[in-house]
């Protein structure tokens, strides 16, 4: 079924789906949409509508056919937007209560579709794992998506929900009178046969190098926000390779969003202790949220990109070397950009993983916390006394774990929109933290587990 007309409808229309995802038919879009066809008229599911949208029909009719295999495709609407008409995109968000935006990279192509969501007030989640337009987009569009009651969420997907949850899943393993001081994420990616990312990942890094410089541009321009309190001294820096003897894991600084967005959701939480009040919260959901928030205790926090041999952290640093060097000039960028194969040495590829690739990949994610047994005294030590450790696991992390928890998002979302925010532009923390998001990604093959907990050497 198709629809090309944007104006076939009228606005003032109440919307006709649950959700559309835009940019269905590229790498990680036709996942998403395997992945919600699992929930689409399910008795226990809210998603009882849905439609496909993007700039090629025929492509998204095969992208359909793909997802629904061996099943015959449902009848889902086909429906045409591009992110450089603003008239489409405008027609799409009157059309549906929630967007689903696969469209990157997102510095690129993304803010049309948050300023579209923004302007006619329909929510809007995304798989983005890009600092600057994320942070871009909060300063830009936050007033209106409160005035309009837009819900606006990047970072939906594996950048950056498991760092979220896990560091409040460690953290809340904390209890009273003991803290964290810090938190470490050791992300590792393991496979049967070889590791091959997504091309839009690594065409995001290459860009975000590009554009650092206004990034930092557009944090000087802002207010600087709140700090938590957190016990203890900052923690040192360590060397710049990490040797995790109990994880096994040899491990370097990842310069990912995950500790951006985090960050973001420890000010928000800061300036409002209870966590941010929903559109029609019952009493019950007002005790639950505050018991949630009561329970979620700050700290520092890092990750690091972990492999067991010491020549696989060689060859991250080699990878961001390159990037870091190239994509400072446009020549390296078209270079970075051209043989991305050879500059990743052998990690991305422009076509992608092949099915088998994707099946057989799966991550880990473990989150090291180090702090004090008495939070009371943590200010006269100068060294955590305790270690706690936590772990979250699951599939594939471009193809499979993403579109796990941008679907379980969206759920959340439209059956529980009355305990979330009004609107607004903010990290998925702060807005499904106090949900049932970990225990509903819990029953769809992403684990947490608790690891241990040890007194150290202070």
């Amino acid at each position: 079924m198709e629809a090309n007309s944007y104006q076939s409808q009228p606005v003032s229309q109440p919307p006709l789906y649950d959700l559309i995802i835009l940019g269905a038919s590229g790498f990680t879009g036709k996942y998403v949409v395997k992945e919600a066809l699992k929930f689409l008229n399910v008795p226990s599911s809210p998603l009882k509508s849905l439609a496909l949208a993007g700039r090629n029909p025929t492509k998204l009719a095969q992208t359909l056919k793909w997802a629904s295999h061996p099943d015959h495709p449902p009848p889902i609407p086909i429906l045409t937007a591009d992110t450089t008409n603003p008239a489409s995109l405008h027609h799409l968000c009157s059309q549906s209560k929630l967007i689903l935006n696969c469209v990157g990279p997102f510095r690129l192509l993304g803010e049309p579709v948050v300023a579209a969501c923004a302007e006619t007030g329909c929510d809007y989640l995304d798989i983005c794992g890009e600092p600057e337009f994320m942070e871009r987009m909060e300063v830009k569009y936050h007033e209106k998506a409160m005035e309009t009651g837009s819900l606006v969420v990047s970072a939906c997907g594996f950048d950056s929900v498991p760092a979220e949850l896990g560091w409040m899943f460690n953290s809340r393993h904390w209890v009273g009178p003991a803290a964290p001081n810090q938190i470490e994420a050791y992300l590792s990616l393991e496979s049967e046969k070889r590791i091959v990312g997504n091309f839009g990942t690594y065409e995001s890094a290459v860009l975000g190098v590009a554009n650092v410089e206004q990034l930092v541009e557009l944090r000087r321009s802002r207010p600087k926000r709140a700090r938590p309190a957190i016990p203890g001294p900052f923690p040192t820096k360590g060397p710049m390779i990490d040797h995790q003897k109990e994880i096994g894991l040899w491990a370097v600084k990842l310069p990912s969003a995950d500790s951006v967005v985090v960050r973001r959701t420890l000010s928000t939480l800061t300036e409002n202790p209870r966590g941010l009040p929903g559109l029609n919260e019952s009493p019950e959901q007002i005790e639950k949220r505050d018991a949630f928030w009561s329970t979620v205790k700050p700290a520092h926090f890092g990750v690091k990109l972990g492999s067991k041999t010491l020549l696989g952290v060689f060859r991250f640093i080699a990878v961001g070397m390159f990037i870091g060097l190239l994509g400072r000039n446009a020549i390296g960028r078209w270079l970075l950009l051209k043989f991305p194969s050879f500059f990743s040495l052998g990690w991305f590829r422009k076509k992608g993983p092949s099915d088998d690739e994707v099946r057989s990949a799966s991550f880990k994610m473990w989150f090291v916390g180090r702090g004090f047994s008495d939070m009371n005294v943590s200010q006269d030590k100068k060294k955590p006394d305790t270690e706690i450790t936590t772990r979250v696991v699951g599939p594939e992390i471009g193809y499979l774990t993403t579109p796990i928890i941008l679907v379980q998002c969206a759920l959340i979302l439209l059956s529980h929109r009355d305990n979330l925010p009004k609107g607004g532009v903010f990290p998925p923390g702060i807005v499904f933290g106090p949900t049932d998001l970990q225990e509903q990604l819990e029953q769809n093959g992403i684990s947490f587990d608790l690891i241990s907990k040890k007194s150290i050497l202070a």
